[in-house]
């Protein structure tokens, strides 16, 4: 009997080793867990300029074994942070969701609002303060939150970065939590928008100081200094560096931290990537991301690049050594999903909320057409011509983020056709150097742009938050700013990002084909069978997937 009973319980041991098995390769129905990794400043050339330096896990693990789309690009003109994370999530441009720069001038208050800052909700688990963040002015939901209203709020979205931007606006308005990095106590925090206190393993992950340990530490190359492909040597005059001083490796964290505050110095780090990867395996392993017929969302946004990318540009050794530490992490994080819940029940999609320019000065001396827009030059030069034609008065009230803003209080006032007193700044502004198109609010309003760079103006016009001229430099130039290179353009360089997909039923291909990034949401939306965003215009990528 004990026989029998033995051989009962080993082969009900094999059948449930067996059925877990097949379950693994088998795909499921539908994803289990969709991942969302946006590496910020990330060029398409950087894969292929980095190629032959990544190890087999992470980047390369990723394009080889998915459909890497290569010509994936943003067809609006203001590439920043904000509205590419936005593009991402809601599958339409900037002139639909609103989020048309990282911040925007509100004529009606003469202030400048912050896309995410709001006073109604308080930051918990950090640095006290009088506001926080929260997804309200996104203007259209997200395919998360569709998602998740299809599910009878089922499924379950987490979203972490060390920048605000990134975790609010990537988890929507129906994330469970958004998780940010507070420079000014070193803690993972969030708002009361979604919670009152933080979990407990948010409380745990804090309670590690992990950021003490890091800034303990220095920052070598991980290879000889000859094996990087980059232009420019370690010590180069192209690089504006870490508070102006610190321009060459080894980057000792204890030196630096001397002037720079509190935990700053972690977005400027490796260390900061990493932290960020072992916050979302965290996520990962506490939410049980994944465990259920209802498919989650863990949103991941790597932000270190955008700020070593500033300070160093696209050439440095920096740069590649940066993402050739990201690539490590992201080998770490995909062994991890893919142990945790499945290659064939999870989605990762990979891409980058912008690219960057050329250094101006790097760009001169090797002979290319490039200069530098001196911006509050232009603007006082025009303040005195609109004096001289209609008098004294304060007739433009701000200039930021390519825009003019005009004093349309007083233009009413003074009886001025709006559309004249537009159509006169166009005429004097355009004459600057470095500009290459002028754009009103009225001729947007107007006029229906098809092609070129006034269509992807228009796209990055929104008639509630935009100014009332909008401009774009020519190909090569950046905005007198104190960095060395800069993004806020509609060029190549600025829009052309990569885009991976990686897992649940994906083919292993290249595809060359024109994408917009809009395409993103309206896909995984498809795939999920769940509403797409209602606002989302790109096209589903049915050739990612193998639909047998």
């Amino acid at each position: 009997m004990k026989k029998i009973i033995l051989l009962a319980l080993s082969l009900f041991a094999i059948y449930s080793s067996s059925i877990s098995q097949i379950e693994s390769v088998i795909p499921s129905d539908k994803p289990k867990l969709v991942v969302g990794i946006v590496v910020e400043q990330m060029r398409q050339d950087y894969l292929e300029r980095f190629w032959n330096n990544l190890g087999d896990k992470g980047f390369k693990k990723l394009a080889i074994n998915g459909s890497f789309c290569q010509n994936a690009n943003y067809e609006y003109s203001l590439t920043q942070a904000a509205p590419g994370y936005a593009t991402i999530v809601t599958g339409c441009e900037p002139s639909e969701h609103g989020i048309v720069s990282d911040y925007w001038f509100n004529a009606l208050t003469g202030n400048k609002e912050h896309c995410i800052e709001t006073k109604s909700y308080k930051t918990i688990g950090g640095n006290p303060s009088n506001f926080s963040y929260s997804p309200k002015n996104i203007l259209t939901t997200t395919f998360s939150d569709e998602a998740k209203l299809f599910g009878q709020g089922k499924s379950k979205t987490i979203s972490v970065s060390l920048d605000p931007i990134g975790a609010i606006i990537s988890g929507g308005y129906t994330a469970d939590a958004a998780y940010w990095f507070d420079t000014k106590t070193g803690n993972w925090v969030s708002s009361t928008y979604y919670m009152n206190e933080l979990p407990a393993w948010v409380k745990e992950q804090n309670d590690k100081k992990m950021p003490d340990d890091y800034l303990q530490r220095e920052w070598s190359p991980l290879l000889e200094t000859e094996k990087y492909n980059t232009a420019q040597a370690d010590s180069s005059i192209y690089e504006y560096g870490i508070d102006m001083v610190y321009k060459t490796f080894p980057y000792k964290y204890e030196e630096i931290s001397k002037s720079i505050k509190d935990y700053e110095l972690l977005n400027l780090i490796p260390e900061g990537q990493t932290h960020l990867t072992d916050m979302a395996i965290a996520a990962l392993y506490n939410e049980e991301l994944g465990k259920d017929k209802f498919t989650d969302f863990l949103f991941i946004n790597y932000s270190v690049s955008e700020n070593i990318g500033k300070l160093f540009g696209p050439q440095s050794m920096e740069v590649e050594d940066l993402f050739l530490r990201l690539d490590r992490d992201l080998g770490h994080l995909i062994s991890v999903i893919e142990d945790v819940v499945g290659k064939n029940n999870v989605l990762i999609y990979l891409t980058s909320n912008h690219g960057v320019s050329e250094n101006p000065e790097y760009l001169a001396d090797n002979k290319m057409p490039t200069g530098v827009f001196k911006q509050h030059y232009i603007l006082t030069l025009l303040r005195s011509y609109l004096k001289a034609i209609y008098g004294e008065g304060d007739w433009v009230l701000d200039y930021n983020n390519n825009q003019i803003y005009l004093n349309k209080t007083l233009i009413e006032d003074s009886q001025i056709s709006l559309n004249e007193f537009q159509e006169k700044v166009i005429s004097f502004i355009i004459n600057s150097a470095g500009i290459s198109n002028a754009i009103s609010s009225h001729q947007f309003q107007n006029i229906i742009f098809t092609q070129g760079m006034p269509k992807k103006m228009q796209n990055s016009f929104n008639q509630k938050r935009s100014g009332d001229i909008m401009i774009s430099l020519k190909a090569g130039w950046i905005e007198d700013i104190p960095f060395v290179c800069n993004h806020n353009s509609g060029y190549k360089y600025d829009t052309n990002v990569p885009l991976i997909w990686y897992g649940w039923k994906v083919k292993k291909q290249n595809i060359f084909n024109n994408v917009n990034i809009t395409s993103i949401a309206p896909t995984i939306s498809k795939i999920l069978n769940t509403p797409a965003p209602p606002a989302s215009t790109g096209e589903v990528l049915n050739s990612v997937f193998n639909n047998k």
